[in-house]
């Protein structure tokens, strides 16, 4: 559908910025109401300050007013990062003395906004709701960065089942994870409010689906996917919540930097023992009578779950095919737990109250298991290291 009706999103001289693996999903939209615009090709990966240089060189070379983005959270977000960019280049400088101080980088107010290119984001992934979200990942020389600002929103975003078609079905599972993860860690970390059932009805949404992709896949499933991604953004669920809530993501995303991997893949080594912390009391990482109230909602949705949030959401991973690391080596866990606490912890609203034994004592559970998948989806088993 997007071919036909993307070009009355834009504005102006266009060009498309698009994943390099994409290249069906780019012709259809070249063939269409994109036909004759620049073109920039993106590999996927980490944003760097070289992307956001190369992505910006492309806009201003073509002195475009509209771009539209077509990948995944990365892509997305380099689009998003360097149209900012290039309207206000003093971003940049602002980033770079900022970026040594907290993982979390706040942009002042930007002093033209209204010379942003138009940006227009079509997502072929699902979890990460870049194509609706403040905040952008970028890479720094100092480590990864969450970069916010209200004009990294998208202008337009466009869900299209074609570019969702050939999401490997084991990302598919982990972008409704993390969609869930979002809800559930950043409602344990807030007080209650009147929107409680609404983020109740949407984790226990994202997990019938989830289970139901077990069974059967194709495009309406992952069209309902991405929506439910993306309402965990736009929809009611977080409203009047901690926005440092979900204390989870700030220790698997050092993790992820430090070992290489996949964010999911760090998320999934360290949420059980992270859950199993707040069940057992400790309020620093959540509020352990909210977290058995979202699980008991959980288990409505499933009753097959273990009633123990530590070990059902264990079970929830195993079901959807989703592994954590292998292993975690002392090094990865030393260098881990110090970038935590330097970029998130101490007086920085993200971490406070937690401290380097905890967060060790966390990844050191997190290592204690390895986790084996027979194949893309299926039970996996817990392997206990001995000595």
């Amino acid at each position: 559908m997007a071919p036909k009706y993307i070009g009355g999103l834009t504005r102006g001289r266009t060009g498309l910025v698009v994943d390099t693996a994409l290249a069906g999903q780019r012709n259809a939209l070249l063939a269409g109401d994109l036909k004759g615009v620049p073109t920039f090709n993106l590999k996927a990966g980490p944003v760097t300050v070289e992307t956001l240089r190369l992505v910006g060189g492309f806009i201003r070379k073509h002195g475009l007013q509209s771009v539209v983005g077509l990948g995944g959270g990365s892509v997305m977000d380099a689009v998003k990062l360097a149209a900012l960019f290039t309207a206000d280049p003093s971003l940049t400088i602002f980033v770079e003395r900022h970026a040594k101080r907290s993982g979390l980088v706040v942009l002042p107010p930007v002093a033209y906004p209204n010379e942003r290119p138009r940006t227009v984001l079509l997502p072929s992934t699902v979890g990460t709701g870049a194509e609706v979200s403040a905040v952008a990942c970028l890479d720094t020389a100092v480590g990864r960065r969450l970069i916010a600002s209200r004009h990294l929103s998208g202008d337009v975003a466009v869900l299209d089942a074609g570019n969702l078609a050939t999401l490997p079905r084991q990302l598919l599972f982990e972008g409704l994870l993390e969609a869930f993860l979002r809800v559930a860690g950043t409602m344990m970390g807030s007080s209650s409010n009147i929107f409680d059932d609404d983020g109740y009805s949407l984790l226990a949404r994202i997990v019938r689906l989830g289970n139901r992709v077990t069974r059967e896949d194709g495009p309406e499933l992952r069209l309902k996917a991405a929506h439910l991604s993306m309402e965990t953004h736009t929809g009611w669920a977080l409203i009047a919540r901690d926005p440092y809530g979900a204390k989870h993501w700030y220790v698997a995303n050092e993790l992820a930097y430090v070992t290489g991997v996949r964010k999911m893949t760090a998320t999934a080594s360290v949420i059980s023992p992270i859950w199993e912390e707040i069940a057992n009391g400790t309020a620093a990482w959540g509020d352990r009578s909210r977290l058995l109230k979202l699980w008991s909602v959980i288990m409505d949705a499933d009753p097959s779950l273990d009633p123990n949030p530590a070990k059902g959401i264990n079970q929830l991973m195993w079901r959807w095919g989703i592994a954590g690391l292998d292993a975690i080596s002392e090094q990865a866990l030393m260098k881990t737990t110090a970038a935590a606490l330097r970029n998130w912890g101490g007086g920085l609203p993200m971490l406070r109250g937690l401290d380097g034994v905890q967060i060790q004592y966390v990844l050191s559970k997190a290592a204690l298991e390895q986790q084996i998948l027979p194949g893309p989806v299926g039970e996996l088993r817990a392997v206990r290291e001995r000595g």
